[in-house]
C-alpha cells in the first residue's frame, strides 16, 4: 500500500495554539507506559525503521522545542529529548544501561560506504550576529544528585582514536575551550607523536 501526503496523523497547526492542543500548566499531552514481565528477551517500546531507498535524505525523529516567549523556562529548561536511564531504589544492573546509546553501524563485506560518518553528531544553527553567553557549549555536564559521577568518559579500551602513551611534548599546536565551574580553561592537543 502507497501512501502519499506531507502531515500523515498531523496534530495540530505550527505556531498556532488556537488550532493545537494547548495546555496551560503542568500536563502531559501522551503517556504510555509498558512492562516488561520476562526473563530475558528484548522489548522495545517503539520499533521504527526508515528505508532511504535513492538518493533523498531524512530523519526518523525529529522533535523540537521552540523557546516562543521571553525568558522560557525560568527555574526549569526546555529539553526536546530527556532521556533517563534509571536504576530503581534498591535494584541492581549487571550488564550495561544507557540513557542514550548511539550506534554507528556498516554492514556488508568490506564496505566502503563513503561520506562522513559518525555515532553521534553535534551541530549549532545560530544566526550571523547572535552574542552567545559564556556557558553557551557543545556539550555540558551536570551532576543533579547528590553523588557526582567519577569520569568524563569512559573508554573500553586503547585504539587508533584513544591511544595510551607517554608523551613528551612542549609545544601544543592547539587547544580545546572548556568551562569548568563558571571559569574558561585549554585542553591542549598535539600533531607529534611518541
Amino acid at each position: 500500500m502507497a501512501v502519499y501526503g506531507p502531515n500523515m496523523g498531523q496534530i495540530g497547526a505550527d505556531n498556532d495554539a488556537k488550532r493545537s492542543p494547548c495546555a496551560v500548566g503542568a500536563h502531559k499531552f501522551h503517556d504510555e507506559n509498558f512492562y516488561h514481565l520476562g526473563a530475558s528477551g528484548d522489548v522495545r517500546g517503539y520499533y521504527q525503521d526508515l528505508y532511504i531507498n535513492n538518493t533523498g535524505s531524512g530523519e526518523m525523529l525529529r522533535p523540537r522545542v521552540i523557546a516562543n516567549g521571553t525568558l522560557v523556562a525560568t527555574g526549569g529548561t526546555a529539553n526536546a529529548i530527556h532521556a533517563t536511564g534509571r536504576v530503581a531504589g534498591g535494584k541492581t544492573v549487571s550488564g550495561a544501561l544507557n540513557a542514550i546509546r548511539a550506534t554507528l553501524e556498516v554492514a556488508g563485506t568490506t564496505p566502503t560506504p563513503g561520506g562522513t560518518l559518525s555515532a553521534l553528531q553535534l551541530d549549532s544553527n545560530v544566526v550571523t550576529g547572535a552574542t552567545l553567553g559564556a556557558e553557551t557549549a557543545f556539550i555540558r555536564f551536570s551532576d543533579s544528585g547528590e553523588t557526582d559521577i567519577p569520569n568524563i568518559f569512559n573508554f573500553e579500551a586503547a585504539s587508533d582514536a584513544v591511544v595510551v602513551s607517554d608523551g613528551t611534548y612542549s609545544t601544543a599546536e592547539g587547544y580545546f575551550v572548556i568551562r569548568v565551574a563558571g571559569s574558561t580553561y585549554r585542553v591542549a592537543f598535539f600533531s607529534g607523536t611518541d
